[in-house]
């Protein structure tokens, strides 16, 4: 075999040798360990977003359990308020309802009147009741011009610092969810927003003074009607023939009219529990 003789030196042979090795080094770096960097990159990023979703869902969880109370708590809050009350119904519901009802009694319903709802009623308090006067307080102090502190009469104590601790402590205290709710409720004066509906009917009718009396008193223990007025009217005399006298005479008929103002409270009551059921069963269908 032919040896082959160059004229490089050592120092060159070395040269050529590092250069060599660099570039072995370099294409080790770039087609392996550079790869391998970019995927311990990308699994990062993928285990930082998963730690990000995992603290979010653990939020979620968290925020679940603790609205669930409140949720439960409105639902029964919802159905105990509207409880009683009529659902939503047509006037000529209304009308078979009522003339049935005053027939059960024995009386005889002349006229009806029905005026239906446009909207959510819009109810005041009662006069005398504490409702009203707590609203009418409100609606004074909101009219009375709070009083400007003067800044040199009045001094500023300096902060303690127990109180300083006091008040750090009370900042981290986390309110129950219960507390804005029942604030929220609390300050609900007005019934527009209820979603309540009220028809006004005015019915004449006729029997017996005690019976027309009796159906008051029912009425007024009927949580979903208001007797708003009602007024005893005058009875027109009837010309009748007197057998016992052989002539015909005017006289009074031994029946009382009665004209009675009402207001019918209706509500259709959102079943929640059955929508948050559904929507459970979708999201786990879903999932």
């Amino acid at each position: 075999m032919a040896k082959i003789e160059t004229n490089l030196n050592k120092k060159d042979k070395i040269t050529i040798a590092v250069v060599l090795f660099v570039g072995v080094m370099f294409c080790f770096c770039w087609y392996l360990i550079k790869p391998a960097i970019a995927d311990i990159r990308s699994l990062t990023d993928e285990i930082e977003q998963a730690e990000v979703t995992r603290t979010l869902y653990r939020n979620k969880i968290m925020s679940l359990s603790a609205a669930e109370p409140v949720f439960n708590r409105a639902v029964e809050d919802l159905h105990a308020s509207t409880d009683g009350f009529y659902e939503v119904m047509q006037s000529s519901t209304i009308d078979r309802m009522m003339t049935n009802y005053v027939l059960g009694f024995g009386l005889f319903p002349e006229d009806l009147y029905i005026t239906m709802p446009s909207g959510p009623v819009d109810e005041i308090p009662y006069v005398y009741s504490e409702e009203m006067r707590n609203q009418t307080h409100a609606a004074v102090a909101a009219m009375t011009p709070t009083p400007t502190p003067d800044p040199l009469t009045e001094a500023t104590p300096a902060a303690d610092s127990n109180d300083a601790g006091t008040a750090a402590a009370q900042s981290t205290v986390v309110d129950s969810l219960l507390v804005p709710y029942n604030q929220a409720k609390a300050e609900a004066v007005y019934t527009s927003s209820s979603g309540v509906v009220a028809a006004d009917v005015s019915i004449t009718l006729t029997g017996d003074e005690a019976v027309c009396q009796a159906l008051i008193d029912d009425i007024v223990t009927n949580p979903s009607v208001r007797v708003r007025g009602f007024t005893w009217m005058e009875v027109d005399t009837e010309y009748v023939y007197n057998e016992e006298a052989g002539i015909y005479e005017y006289v009074i008929p031994d029946y009382s009219r009665l004209r009675i103002d009402l207001r019918l409270y209706m509500a259709n009551v959102t079943d929640y529990d059955a929508l948050v059921n559904e929507a459970v069963e979708a999201a786990g269908a879903e999932g």
